[in-house]
């Protein structure tokens, strides 16, 4: 009886070990490096969104916020940037803006 609780805790033992450790066959997801980009536009507002226009008033990318308030961008509405940040993966065609650094008055206009 003896022998056969001992073999039953280092069968436990054995198998704790092996639960803990990744298997060596899964691959495992390398992070893919995140590079910053920036981008020269006209902000302005469509559909409740903020948006980066180029100099023929053409959608560039949507704009979204890296911190909680996407509203950093309406004093900016009507004014060329440089925005400074990462694009989105995917589907959605969101740049997400990190810095943001007015660089004229005004917007070109359409020709």
């Amino acid at each position: 009886m003896k022998v056969q609780v001992i073999l039953l805790g280092v069968l436990f033992c054995i198998a704790a070990g092996v639960a803990g450790q990744p298997s060596q066959g899964a691959p495992t997801a390398k992070p893919v490096p995140v590079v910053q980009q920036s981008l020269t536009g006209c902000i302005d507002e469509q559909l409740g969104q903020y948006v980066l226009l180029d100099s023929q008033m053409l959608k560039i990318t949507g704009l979204q916020s890296a911190g909680p308030n996407n509203d950093v961008f309406a004093k900016y509405v009507g004014h060329e940037v440089e925005v400074k940040g990462t694009k989105a993966s995917g589907s959605k065609a969101t740049f997400t803006v990190t810095g943001i650094v007015q660089t004229s008055d005004q917007c070109g206009q359409a020709k």
